[in-house]
């Protein structure tokens, strides 16, 4: 996926992270937004109060490559009175907290 691509209102992602994982990073990825989390389920308000961003997290099996396991989530996406710029400079942000380090 290409950071900042527009993908409209509601999507899915299949991400290597765990729950305790994504939780952990999360106040970095929504940036100056404030959050609710109750359960698998997040709401992110941006400072202009008309909008927001419910997030649904599902753990899924690990993925298994040889001997390596990757722990993977489901993230329910879906953006509620976002323009497509607003949206896409979410992502941008959210993506850049979620990559991990490689050379």
């Amino acid at each position: 996926m290409v950071a900042g691509a527009d993908q409209g209102d509601a999507f899915k992602r299949d991400m290597g992270y765990s729950v305790e994982e994504f939780f952990r990073i999360l106040p970095t990825a929504v940036g100056d937004h404030e959050y609710t989390a109750e359960g698998g389920r997040i709401v992110v308000r941006p400072p202009q109060q008309d909008r927001e961003l419910v997030l649904k997290i599902n753990a899924l099996p690990d993925r298994k490559i040889g001997m390596i396991r990757i722990p993977r989530i489901e993230v329910d996406f879906c953006f509620q009175n976002f323009s497509t710029q607003e949206r896409r400079e979410f992502l941008v942000a959210f993506d850049r907290s979620f990559q991990r380090g490689g050379g």
